[in-house]
């Protein structure tokens, strides 16, 4: 009996033992946390700038009068019609306008037959002289060939402003735009002594004024949020030894 009761008083005193001692380990834990991020968004915001504004317009016209202005018998490589050709130089002068427009009449009588007008851009090449002997049939002399050979050059290589073909339709202008121009010539193919009846420059000049005036613009600015995310740690927590030993 003895024995019994001291072993008895020894299996009280262990569970008493482990039920109080305590042992730690390592839990996974899953816990929730924050992170910032951005997005961007946009405000309206007003802002001043000086800006060019046209106040008014002046406007009219200037009829043109040739600087240079000849006739022969040579007929230009691609033009057609009888009686020769008739040359009409003119220059423009300074300043440029804002906008400008050339306006060729040609001669109702020049219109009767068959023939071409042609207006050749000559800025920067200048006018093209009158043929030394103009109905001198073109034999070996070097100046008659020197200016031939000038002649044909620079119709190539001058810049085509408009054409009108004298026989074909009832109008009878020819209309380009002037901007850039300095220098031009007027070349006509007809038998009529006077194709060309008026050239005109018709013209604009704005009044331009600087202007403060208030505009809008989108900006973009940067704008904070939190977002839940999960993760899972690893967490230390004290349990009894015996809880431990068996794993509960």
């Amino acid at each position: 009996m003895k024995i019994l009761s001291m072993l008895g008083s020894i299996f009280m005193i262990a569970v008493l033992l482990l039920s109080t001692s305590c042992v730690t380990r390592q839990v996974p834990v899953v816990e929730t946390y924050y992170e910032t991020e951005y997005r961007t968004e946009y405000r309206t915001e007003s802002y001043t700038e000086t800006v060019q504004t046209v106040t008014q317009s002046d406007k009219g016209s200037t009829f043109l009068t040739p600087v240079v202005k000849w006739h022969t018998d040579v007929r230009p490589p691609g033009f057609e019609g009888i009686g020769g050709t008739y040359y009409y130089g003119y220059v423009l002068g300074l300043p440029e306008h804002s906008t400008s427009q050339v306006k060729v009449h040609v001669s109702p009588g020049a219109q009767l037959q068959k023939g071409l007008v042609r207006v050749y851009d000559l800025t920067g090449m200048g006018q093209i002289p009158p043929r030394p002997t103009p109905f001198k049939v073109f034999g070996l002399e070097l100046e008659e060939l020197n200016w031939l050979n000038a002649f044909n050059a620079a119709l190539m290589s001058a810049r085509i402003l408009g054409e009108l073909r004298t026989d074909v339709g009832p109008d009878g202008y020819i209309v380009f735009d002037a901007k850039g121009v300095r220098e031009f010539a007027i070349l006509a193919t007809t038998w009529h002594i006077f194709p060309i009846a008026s050239v005109r420059l018709v013209w604009s000049d704005d009044v331009v004024v600087p202007e403060t005036v208030v505009k809008e613009r989108q900006v973009p600015y940067q704008v904070s949020y939190q977002v839940e995310k999960q993760r899972t740690i690893t967490k230390t927590e004290v349990v009894p030894i015996w809880q431990g030993i068996f794993g509960k």
